[in-house]
């Protein structure tokens, strides 16, 4: 074979992989969601873990596995909320960059620290915002080929953001929402928005709260009047369906992880819950 022949196959066989997208594995359907519009024009992302599967109690399956360890960037929310991605950690290749958003996200943007840390991250567009800038300089530093690319999408995300995030804020603070928890799963929407519960009925997603604690609920609530009962989840608890009936007071899930709306992009994600939350009021 020729040696200007040879030289021109080198030289497509290295832009073509120059161009090839990096192989991008999202833990959850948010962080697809983002993941995507960063790299719309160049591949999309891959999702782990199904709409079948909670995050906090899955195993992983073995192509499950597989899809983990093929991945040039895994992106997640920590050991702690994702509990299966544990094991993982140990057979991914040295040459997969690794974006566990808890450690990698200021301090200041995260509510909780350690085993306590809320790990809904990216209810709040602040967050939504520094994680997009996370998941860019990855994407760069594996293909910078499509740094231009990667940086225009970011920017008009975040652009998008900011709009959405002034417009809702107009429209929630028009008219107060009203409504209590089955858990507390709603801490980074409420801080972006100011807005304040009547109270949980747990603690957290696996933890119930004492006898004292109800106590506590039921004067809250025969004084806040909520028109809300707000469940990541149906069917909704035993528990839930008995505070309801008592107080009146209606059952509206929120899509936490975009699990039977299908959004199209993370804001028609957050818009969802903006939506369920003005019907409160």
């Amino acid at each position: 074979m020729r040696p200007a022949l040879c030289f021109l196959l080198l030289f497509f066989s290295v832009q073509l992989l120059a161009d090839k997208p990096p192989k991008v594995i999202a833990s959850i359907k948010p962080l697809q969601l983002i993941a995507n519009e960063i790299m719309q024009g160049a591949g999309s992302a891959e999702l782990l873990i199904d709409s079948q599967q909670s995050p906090h109690h899955f195993q992983l399956r073995p192509s499950q596995l597989t899809l983990a360890s093929s991945a040039d960037l895994l992106i997640w929310i920590s050991d702690e909320f994702e509990t299966g991605l544990r094991r993982v950690q140990s057979i991914l290749p040295a040459a997969t960059h690794r974006l566990q958003l808890a450690t990698a996200l200021p301090a200041e943007l995260l509510i909780g620290e350690g085993h306590e840390l809320d790990g809904h991250l990216w209810l709040a567009a602040d967050n939504v915002i520094a994680i997009a800038e996370l998941i860019t300089h990855q994407l760069i530093t594996l293909n910078p080929h499509n740094q231009a690319l990667y940086q225009t999408n970011s920017q008009r995300l975040i652009q998008n953001l900011n709009i959405w995030q002034q417009q809702t804020r107009m429209q929630l603070n028009s008219a107060r929402p009203r409504y209590m928890l089955d858990h507390q799963f709603m801490a980074y929407f409420e801080r972006s928005f100011t807005l304040h519960n009547s109270g949980s009925l747990r603690n957290s997603h696996d933890h119930g709260s004492s006898i004292r604690q109800l106590s506590q609920l039921h004067l809250q609530l025969a004084d806040s009047a909520p028109k809300c009962l707000l469940v990541s989840s149906l069917p909704a608890s035993k528990q839930a369906l008995q505070i309801s009936q008592r107080y009146q007071l209606e059952i509206k899930l929120i899509n936490t992880l975009g699990e039977t709306s299908n959004p199209k992009n993370i804001i028609d994600l957050l818009n969802e819950i903006a939506v369920t939350l003005q019907q409160c009021r």
